[in-house]
């Protein structure tokens, strides 16, 4: 049984995602945007755009670098909230997603 060279755990599907944002909302706040984003043909509305900035140094970012985060979707349930949708999200995905916000807030 754990003798076999090959594994019997599937393979790992990476998933190419198409992202579109099909509206910018400005919100009260000068550093949050809300946008509806078509992934793939499904259309997510009520994420928050976020631009953040970093507090400590770590990884990647240095104290007092900005940075930007997407927030998906929430509904609360009791006392919690918990995410109606979620997928994985790359740099370039973010990356384009502030693009395409830029573009449409012209």
């Amino acid at each position: 049984m754990f003798n076999s060279e090959k594994s019997t755990r599937p393979e790992k599907k990476t998933t190419e995602y198409t992202i579109k944002v099909d509206k910018v909302i400005k919100t009260k706040r000068d550093d949050m945007l809300m946008v509806n984003l078509d992934v793939n043909g499904v259309l997510i509305n009520g994420c928050f755009l976020k631009e953040v900035t970093v507090k400590n140094d770590g990884q990647k970012y240095k104290a007092g670098d900005k940075c930007y985060v997407l927030d998906y979707p929430q509904q609360k349930v009791g006392d919690k909230y918990y995410r109606t949708v979620w997928f994985p999200l790359s740099s370039e995905n973010l990356d384009s997603i502030i693009e395409q916000a830029k573009e449409l807030m012209k």
